[in-house]
């Protein structure tokens, strides 16, 4: 018996694998202290289950969002990389930039999609339904004047009404922009919870008005209730080595990451919602 368990070991051990499956334990609420309204964690939050991993040819995947009819995912990469992706991980690439790409999400109506450039700490537009030329909206003020460099814009989600949340590893701070350029909120979500250390990637969840958050620094993700920020959940996600990007599908109950690590992989993280 001791010899076949060890076989089975090394057999789960063996890289190179297209898809693997584990159990992990359900995450439950973070309920700390610190929050400000204890009684928001007396809602349902979402309990995490097993989850699958898969190789994907998208260098340094650093953002993910779905498209417009919910049948497949865009991905962009650190190396200016702009792809579709579907569910069982291939790839189409779209369009190539020098710019490092580390955030990408969609509008729900006009299907333009909106990516967050580090370095240059800028917003820039990918025009629908071509989606063959990518345009500077705006650049993030404070990020520039900061001299955020590669600690600046990480995350982006479109929020409602034209607005777009941008998110940093420098403070793990949240802009809210109109597309425009006009900041309408700015919050540092490390002086909400101190369990959260930088933004790596966002998602804005409109069923519950919800704002998912992946750091990579804590390997957790996060939901705040949006507008007073309030956490209600933590979920330990260890197993990933460098989560830079996050997109909740209610549809098929889980939430997709991106690993910006050297191998980069999807991970799809089954939730109960």
């Amino acid at each position: 018996m001791k010899i076949l368990l060890a076989l089975l070991v090394l057999l789960l051990a063996v890289p190179g694998c297209q898809e693997e499956t584990w159990t992990v334990a359900p995450a439950k609420p973070d309920n700390q202290s610190e929050q400000k309204s204890p009684q928001v964690h007396q809602r349902q939050v979402p309990v995490m289950g097993n989850w699958q991993v898969r190789d994907i040819r998208v260098d340094e995947i650093s953002g993910l969002c779905m498209n417009v009819d919910s049948t497949g995912l865009w991905a962009v990469g650190d190396g200016g990389v702009v792809c579709k992706v579907s569910f069982e991980g291939a790839v189409t690439p779209c369009l190539s930039t020098e710019l490092d790409l580390e955030g990408i999400t969609i509008h729900p109506v006009t299907g333009d999609l909106y990516v967050a450039v580090e370095g240059d700490q800028m917003v820039c537009r990918i025009a629908a339904p071509a989606y063959n030329k990518i345009d500077t909206l705006f650049h993030v003020k404070e990020a520039l004047d900061r001299d955020f460099d590669n600690n600046g814009l990480e995350g982006i989600a479109f929020y409602r009404d034209s607005v777009l949340l941008v998110g940093s590893q420098e403070d793990a701070l949240l802009w809210a922009y109109r597309l425009d350029g006009t900041v309408v909120s700015r919050i540092s979500l490390c002086r909400e919870s101190s369990k959260i250390d930088e933004v790596a990637g966002l998602c804005y969840d409109a069923v519950k008005d919800w704002l998912w958050v992946v750091d990579s620094d804590t390997q957790r993700i996060f939901i705040f209730k949006y507008g007073t920020f309030d956490l209600l959940a933590a979920y330990d996600v260890p197993f990933i080595g460098n989560a830079e990007s996050i997109c909740v599908d209610r549809a098929r109950g889980c939430v997709w990451v991106g690993d910006d690590d050297d191998d980069a992989r999807l991970y799809r993280i089954n939730f109960s919602f």
